[in-house]
């Protein structure tokens, strides 16, 4: 299966095709994508009642975070696939529920496909992020968050401990970006290759990231523009949220609690779906390849 080379203006045509994917039965997508979000915050949920309610010892905790990171390995891959599916299904005009999108754990053959995907995909995102670490410049980057994360709220960070700052330090964020990128894109290729293409895990995350370096001018040219534009579109929302949320609470906290939580989940949402739809979209593209029957067993490359 060869990856394509596609113009610089791909990707913004991806995401037009995306913004305008929720006119095609959006009951069963937006409802399908509903469930695999909440679903999907059943793990966190479970960490967090554990946390706040129990005060459990450090081991403790270690098992829950293990448990939570196994459970979300299981059902979020296949979840993934359930999605993508269902959004083909809503471009192809064929009959779609929002239950779809758990349609993959009754296909077992794919279902294990998707899950090694994301375990080789895991394997590949540990090595990169260790290996940004080993480089100069990765260790001061790394206290220094670890002072962010450590810095109660409204209080100033203490920068006295640091070390100076490397001279590599700027190249060392540009490439880690750049590593980001690359990662980033080439997973959900491969996740889309293996949950539509029926590739198995190796020859999935190959395609993936082949399609990505093949293509990476246009997608790095898209997320430059992205996170400008998105940045600045992400302000705007918050101050306006902000403003009306606060006025809600200050008539009535209750009030405002109730408005905040399903802006956000709309809003995320909505993310979901458009991000979902935008890989979809550069796969048929990039790939141009029929999709497998739903019952593809291939488990290896």
């Amino acid at each position: 299966m060869t990856a394509k080379t596609v113009s610089m203006g791909a990707p913004f045509r991806w995401l037009m095709k995306s913004l305008d994917i929720g006119r095609r039965q959006p009951g069963a997508l937006f409802g399908g994508f509903l469930l695999l979000l909440l679903v999907g915050l059943i793990p966190s949920l479970v960490q967090m009642g554990v946390q706040l309610g129990l005060n459990p010892s450090p081991p403790v905790m270690l098992a829950v975070y293990a448990v939570v990171m196994l459970a979300g390995l299981v059902l979020m891959p296949p979840l993934m696939a359930g999605g993508l599916r269902l959004i083909h299904a809503c471009e192809t005009g064929q009959p779609a529920r929002a239950t779809d999108v758990f349609a993959v754990f009754g296909d077992r053959p794919a279902a294990l496909r998707v899950i090694l995907t994301a375990v080789l995909l895991m394997v590949i995102y540990l090595a990169v992020f260790v290996g940004l670490i080993l480089m100069p410049g990765g260790n001061y980057f790394g206290e220094l968050m670890q002072v962010a994360m450590t810095t109660p709220p409204g209080e100033q960070p203490d920068m006295s401990a640091l070390p100076p700052v490397p001279s590599g330090l700027l190249l060392w964020l540009l490439l880690a970006m750049f590593a980001v990128v690359v990662v980033g894109n080439g997973y959900m290729l491969a996740m889309v290759q293996a949950a539509l293409g029926g590739r198995g895990p190796v020859g999935a995350t190959g395609d993936g990231f082949l399609a990505t370096f093949k293509n990476l001018l246009p997608l790095l040219g898209f997320v430059i523009v992205a996170t400008i534009v998105g940045f600045v579109v992400m302000m705007i929302v918050a101050v306006v949220l902000v403003l009306v949320v606060g006025l809600l609470a200050a008539l009535s906290p209750v009030l405002g609690v109730a408005i905040a939580i399903p802006v956000y989940l709309a809003i995320v949402l909505v993310f979901y779906v458009v991000s979902f739809a935008f890989y979809y979209h550069a796969w048929r593209e990039i790939f141009g390849e029929p999709v497998a029957p739903q019952s593809a067993d291939a488990i290896a490359a």
